[in-house]
């Protein structure tokens, strides 16, 4: 998972990506954590949770896909 700005500085979105495919899943609406972990709920064989650990993206995957590893992705590595 990872952020986006529709509006810098203002407002943000949640892309969650396939690390398989590496392609974009879904564009959420806010960086809300309940937002992802809804998202996680709804697809129940999610094994990994990638994200930067921003508190909202941890608190939706811990939430939303608690059997899932949880890692930095690559790029906050």
């Amino acid at each position: 998972m990872d952020e986006f700005a529709t509006r810098k500085g203002r407002r943000y979105g949640t892309i969650p990506l396939d690390f398989e495919t590496r392609q974009p899943v879904d564009l959420l609406p806010d960086r809300e954590a309940g937002t992802p972990a809804s998202r996680l709920r709804e697809h129940s064989g999610v094994e990994i949770v990638g994200s930067d650990r921003a508190t909202f993206f941890a608190d939706g995957a811990r939430d939303g896909a608690p059997g899932a590893q949880h890692c930095a992705d690559r790029w906050h590595v």
